[in-house]
């Protein structure tokens, strides 16, 4: 059963004038807050709402947060063990007037609890669509709305026949669920398709994840990430809003080179505005942060490739939030709280703001002299990952297993651009065949 919180002395006191000490407290719920550094236990505590972690029983918990703990200033935290009625009775202390999923993890819970607390909240039975690339697939084509061909199935067979009827070019092997953590594989053979199926499937079994894959159709456009806030607008309507839009370019090798901040004026970030308006609605999407992956082919209609809840949680967030102006972490605070009526605008790029990928092209290990070169130019604003003198490489096969990430910056794309140069030329000089290579 799930533990028994007993209100804390901090809290003991009646939150608004006229209540009293009995009187239970009013909270905001954090389902799952894995990796998020306590940014959600800060916004909601900046505004006055005392924060409730609900953890995961340790059993539950993919392999890689296996004894990981939730960081944050909580005033309680409680552990969910599987039954919602014992969670929900945890919470009595508490006048709940807000619930959100603090990672991917937490989403399903997090919607449970905020329907049965009468909060704001998602539909329990939408949730599957926000981190299901292959019901989001589905649930589109149904709708009429451009999506990738493909199946979800647990079945390699069915996918071998699948590909065998479509007879496409190129296929994507996917996780159905967006909350395991494995690098899509691109497929151009059967016999491709089934060492990826397997590979694939073993991932999802080492995180505890049920066995259901999704095989699509390779799509070959310019692909562009969107973030979005949906809340209640002044009326109380649904509203969604898109607050940061990426531009990636990749290698003729199909690898992550660059994702570029989108000035949202322009006439393609309105059409991908208006798609993913119309995608929000038909994945029942009414609260909370969502970042999507678009795919426009050809100048045709954009397609979704994937969807998934919550915002990023990287080493690149932070700076990224001051370089962008946007905060999707205050933004789902925002969207959740009762009484909210305004959601965020989307704000103008302040300057010019690039994510270059490093790419290794052999195992190798990182050069001294050039990489102090390459972190030490004009437009560099932060790195993510092992980037130290010496550290071990391996080939780069997806943005997942990049040695690491640039964060550049500055007033003028040009400037952007050189040292995007600047970097690649260096990698090409050596940058992996440093001392131990």
């Amino acid at each position: 059963m799930a533990l028994q919180p007993a209100a804390p002395a901090a809290l003991e006191t009646a939150s608004t004038p006229g209540e009293t000490a009995s009187t239970p407290v009013r909270a905001a719920v954090v389902v799952a807050p894995y990796g998020d550094g306590g940014a959600y236990a800060r916004e909601f505590t900046a505004r006055g709402w005392p924060c409730v972690a609900i953890e995961l029983a340790p059993d539950v918990l993919p392999p890689e947060l296996a004894g990981s703990t939730v960081s944050g200033e909580y005033h309680h935290r409680i552990v969910h063990t599987g039954s919602l009625s014992e969670t929900v009775k945890s919470l009595a202390p508490y006048r709940v007037g807000a619930v959100v999923a603090g990672s991917s993890l937490g989403v399903d819970l997090a919607d449970q609890l905020a329907e049965r607390l009468r909060s704001t909240g998602n539909d329990p039975s939408s949730s599957l669509l926000r981190h299901d690339i292959g019901l989001q697939a589905e649930t589109l084509a149904i709708a009429g709305v451009a999506a990738p061909r493909g199946i979800r199935t647990a079945s390699l067979a069915a996918a071998l026949d699948w590909a065998a009827f479509h007879d496409l070019p190129e296929y994507l092997v996917a996780a159905a669920d967006t909350t395991i953590e494995a690098p899509v594989r691109r497929c151009l053979s059967g016999y491709d398709l089934a060492v990826a199926w397997r590979e694939m499937l073993q991932a999802t079994q080492q995180q505890g994840m049920g066995p259901h894959l999704v095989l699509q159709e390779y799509l070959p456009g310019t692909v562009y990430h969107l973030d979005t806030v949906t809340g209640r607008g002044p009326h109380g309507a649904v509203e969604h809003r898109v607050t940061r839009i990426w531009a990636e370019t990749r290698t003729p090798a199909g690898l992550h080179d660059r994702s570029d901040l989108v000035d949202p004026r322009g006439l393609v970030p309105r059409l991908l505005t208006l798609y993913m308006l119309r995608v929000l609605d038909i994945l029942g999407v009414t609260t909370g942060v969502l970042r999507s992956r678009l795919v426009v082919v050809d100048g045709q209609e954009p397609v979704l490739a994937r969807a998934e809840p919550g915002p990023p949680m990287d080493a690149a967030d932070l700076v990224l939030r001051e370089l962008t102006g946007s905060n999707l972490v205050k933004d789902a605070v925002q969207a959740a709280l009762p009484g909210s009526s305004r959601l965020p605008t989307r704000p103008l790029p302040r300057q010019h703001v690039a994510r270059v990928s490093l790419i290794a092209p052999q195992d190798g290990a990182l050069d001294e002299g050039l990489l102090r070169t390459i972190t030490a130019l004009p437009t560099v604003r932060q790195t993510v990952g092992d980037l130290r003198p010496g550290a071990r490489v391996r080939r780069t096969v997806g943005r997942t297993d990049s040695p690491g990430e640039l964060i550049l910056a500055a007033d003028s794309r040009r400037d952007v651009d050189t040292d995007h140069r600047a970097i690649r030329a260096a990698e090409r000089r050596g940058l992996y065949r440093g001392a131990g290579a």
